[in-house]
């Protein structure tokens, strides 16, 4: 790709992302499905202006990095701990009913490698924070005890789905399974999401402290760039893909960042808030880009139009809701508060489409099957949030019902 091709498509990906993601804002839909649209519509699949390429597709990867350094941010360690056992169980229900459910049903449908039907199974295990707290945030229920477990499942089910992305990323490099190296991977990851945080965080006094009084060069947003590069560049030297080092610089960066350093260090929140404030506009570039080129991806001639292959697909995507549903069925104890849960674990997003591509990307899986995985993320991301509001009205309603003692 020349650099003036590289521009114009730059150019057209972010006007479309833009146009679209807002439509679908308006709409009360979430952004990320009109960011893919955009890419369908950009990509081969309908107008063919915009083509796969390598150049892209890194720009896209720094969006991806920077998406999982916004969700760190949001990320709040103390509410995950708050949330207890209920959410921990809702967790891990919540990845592994999808494995087994998707994982054999894929293995029985779709191909004969178990591994890649495994790896379909992980990609739909993780839940969309962000979606699933906007709709909270609408409602007002993002600090209620539901809202605190919904949280607390979906950062588990995150950091969860992160780490078996990063041993299936192992496996497919070194294309073998080993216990004993898979348990040193995740005992690297472990250790790496535990230490990045208060590291990055002592970093940040060093940088505060140097900071020259006049400065007025947007020293934040590149210090806070530095420390996602450096720490991203740290993820994949201990094996793990990249964007694990934005997402544990995000933790360092949240609001609500708790470490022992904190009793003998006044909290630098001023400066840590105006690091991420200043990053967000970058996030807001860079993020709808990796959408939009997953759409750009996709190609929806390889998806099989038959009666029996449309079927299959509204088959898993059943299965990909009801699987959270199901696990949701533990964060509750009314119905209505069970539905809440289970609504909120539906919407994919994010996590799942990168999933998607880093397995497209090292062929763990086709083209066909790309396609397949991004169609019932997005089914997911957009029955997810219509459900969720509708189970809120329910819960709603109930609690008016109960006269106080």
């Amino acid at each position: 790709m020349t650099v003036e091709q590289f521009i114009i498509a730059l150019c057209l990906i972010l006007l479309c992302g833009k146009v679209l993601g807002s439509i679908f804002e308006r709409l009360q839909l979430p952004a990320v499905v009109g960011e893919i649209l955009a890419g369908l519509l950009l990509g081969p699949t309908l107008l063919n202006v915009v083509t796969p390429d390598a150049t892209l597709a890194v720009v896209a990867e720094l969006g991806v990095i920077l998406l999982l350094f916004s969700i760190g941010c949001e990320t709040s360690i103390k509410r995950l701990s708050q949330a207890g056992g209920r959410a921990a169980l809702v967790a891990v229900l919540g990845i592994v009913i999808p494995i087994i459910m998707i994982g054999i049903s894929s293995a029985y449908y779709l191909t004969d490698s178990y591994f890649t039907a495994l790896y379909l199974g992980c990609a739909l295990t993780a839940t969309s924070i962000g979606i699933s707290l906007r709709v909270l945030a609408q409602t007002q229920q993002s600090q209620t005890p539901l809202g605190n477990v919904i949280l607390g499942a979906a950062v588990i089910d995150d950091i969860a789905g992160v780490i078996l992305l990063s041993l299936l990323f192992n496996f497919a490099s070194f294309g073998e399974f080993d216990l004993v190296s898979s348990l040193i991977l995740t005992a690297k990851v472990l250790l790496f999401l535990i230490l990045t945080p208060p590291v990055t965080r002592g970093l940040l006094y060093l940088a505060r402290a140097l900071k020259p009084l006049a400065d007025k060069s947007g020293y934040e947003v590149i210090i806070t760039m530095v420390l996602i590069c450096l720490f991203s560049w740290l993820a994949h030297w201990f094996g793990a893909p990249a964007l694990l080092g934005g997402f544990a610089v995000g933790l360092a960066l949240s609001r609500q960042f708790t470490s022992p350093l904190n009793r003998y260090l006044v909290n630098p929140f001023s400066f840590t808030h105006k690091m991420e404030i200043s990053t967000k506009t970058m996030v807001d570039v860079f993020a709808p880009i990796f959408f939009v080129y997953v759409g750009i991806r996709l190609d929806l001639s390889q998806l099989d139009y038959s009666s029996g292959g449309i079927m299959l697909l509204v088959w898993l995507s059943l299965l990909a809701i009801l699987s959270k549903l199901l696990a949701g069925w533990f964060g509750g104890k009314t119905w209505q508060a069970k539905a809440v849960v289970g609504s909120a674990m539906i919407p994919r997003g994010e996590v799942g489409l990168v999933f998607a591509e880093l397995g497209y990307q090292m062929g763990i899986i086709d083209s066909k099957l790309f396609t397949e995985l991004v169609v019932i993320i997005a089914i997911t991301t957009l029955v997810g949030p219509m459900m969720l509001k509708w189970s809120i009205k329910q819960q709603l309603r109930v609690l008016s019902q109960v006269k106080p003692n």
